[in-house]
C-alpha cells in the first residue's frame, strides 16, 4: 500500500491586527464613548431602530446586522488571508 503525503499549512504567526487586538477593543471603546458624549442624537436614533413589543426594545437591529457581519465570515469559514491572495492575484492579471 502506497503512503499519501498530507499538505497542511505552516502555523503562522498573528498577524498586526491580532497581535493588538486588545488595543484595538479598547479604542472602540473609548471612541463608542467619546461619540456617546459629543453627539447624543446618534444613540437616540440607533435607539429608535429597534423593533419594539409593547413599548420596550426586544431587538436592535444595528446590534442585529453587527452581529451577523461578525459571525457570517466564521459560519461559512472564510480565510481572508486567501480572500487577500485572490485579490492581489485577480489584480495583476487585469
Amino acid at each position: 500500500m502506497e503512503d499519501k503525503a498530507c499538505i497542511t499549512k505552516q502555523p503562522k504567526g498573528l498577524s498586526f491586527f491580532e497581535q493588538y487586538l486588545s488595543l484595538w477593543v479598547i479604542l472602540c471603546i473609548i471612541v463608542g464613548i467619546a461619540l456617546g458624549k459629543l453627539a447624543p442624537n446618534v444613540s437616540t436614533y440607533l435607539d429608535g431602530l429597534a423593533i419594539y413589543v409593547n413599548e420596550a426594545p426586544v431587538v436592535s437591529i444595528p446590534i442585529a446586522v453587527c452581529l451577523f457581519f461578525m459571525m457570517y465570515p466564521i459560519m461559512v469559514k472564510i480565510d481572508f488571508t486567501e480572500v487577500l491572495k485572490a485579490g492581489k492575484i485577480s489584480g495583476l492579471s487585469v
